[in-house]
């Protein structure tokens, strides 16, 4: 989930985004991160709300085991 909201006036940016997994809708917004921190945000500040797919699996190595040499 990728949450979008508002950063308090005054900053360098207005708006800024997080990633993770959403815990919670009311009456904040409550998103977990992949390094576990739990960010809390008011409702009137969210911009955007996004799905997101699943994480993709990375793989090792450049090529599949049915291309060796012989």
């Amino acid at each position: 989930m990728v949450v979008r909201y508002r950063l308090p006036p005054g900053g360098t940016h207005p708006l800024t985004d997080v990633i993770g997994t959403l815990e919670q809708l009311e009456p904040t917004v409550v998103v977990r991160t992949a390094d576990d921190r739990v960010v809390e945000v008011d409702r009137g500040d969210v911009v955007r709300l996004k799905a997101l797919g699943p994480k993709p699996v990375r793989r090792s190595g450049t090529g599949s085991d049915d291309c060796r040499g012989s």
